[in-house]
Order: structure tokens, then C-alpha cells, then sequence
């Protein structure tokens, strides 16, 4: 492998990073419900399609590198470091996306990452 070839993985992988962790708050795609009962926010769910599709590309690019970078023995430790970076991004965006989070935690704040239900909705 040549240092350019690294070099152009790394990039790609630091990309796909960054794609993962900003495209879901830049461009949500977001289907979701509430009950107010006398004011109260009495039941919420939400599902952020775009978190979600992130996630799961950038799970199976992750492991599609892995496993042509293993077969081609070239897997160095940065390219395990930008791996696991992927993974866990991709896992935040997945937990984040599916909404599982507040319906199981019951938290409430005004802002959250949607991490938790708002205070007040609209």
C-alpha cells in the first residue's frame, strides 16, 4: 500500500465520520407524535429517518472496511482508531435516531440531541 492509498482511506473514513455525526441534525426527516393533556405533555415519540439510514451505512461501511482492510492485511491502528470512531457514531446516531431513549427514560429538557422529550411542544 502506498502512502497515498492511506492517505485517501483515512480521508474517507474521517469523512464518513463527519457525514454520519452532522447530516442527521442538518437535514432531519423526522415523523413523530405527542399528547398534551390539560397542557402536560402526556405521551411523545419521535423516529429520525435520517439518523437512522446514517447509522446504518455507516455500520456497514465500517465493517466492510474492516474486513477488506484485514483481508488485505493493512489494518493499523489508525485505521482501528477511525473505525471505532465510526461505529460509536454510528451507534449514537441509531439509539438517537430511534427514539428509544425517551420513551424508556422518561427525561425531559429543552434541548437534548432528541436524547430526551422537550420541555414544551409546539
Amino acid at each position: 500500500m502506498t502512502d497515498f492509498q492511506g492517505s485517501r482511506l483515512t480521508k474517507r473514513i474521517g469523512l464518513a465520520i463527519a457525514v454520519v455525526a452532522l447530516l442527521p441534525f442538518a437535514l432531519p426527516l423526522t415523523v413523530g407524535s405527542h399528547q398534551t393533556v390539560n397542557g402536560e405533555l402526556t405521551s411523545y415519540s419521535y423516529l429520525n429517518l435520517t439518523a437512522l439510514i446514517a447509522g446504518v451505512a455507516a455500520l456497514g461501511y465500517a465493517v466492510r472496511t474492516y474486513s477488506g482492510l484485514r483481508f488485505e492485511q493493512r489494518l493499523s491502528t489508525t485505521y482501528k482508531a477511525l473505525l471505532v470512531a465510526l461505529v460509536v457514531v454510528a451507534l449514537f446516531q441509531l439509539v438517537r435516531g430511534s427514539g428509544v431513549v425517551p420513551a424508556v427514560t422518561e427525561c425531559s429538557a429543552s434541548y437534548s440531541l432528541d436524547l430526551c422529550r422537550p420541555e414544551s411542544v409546539p
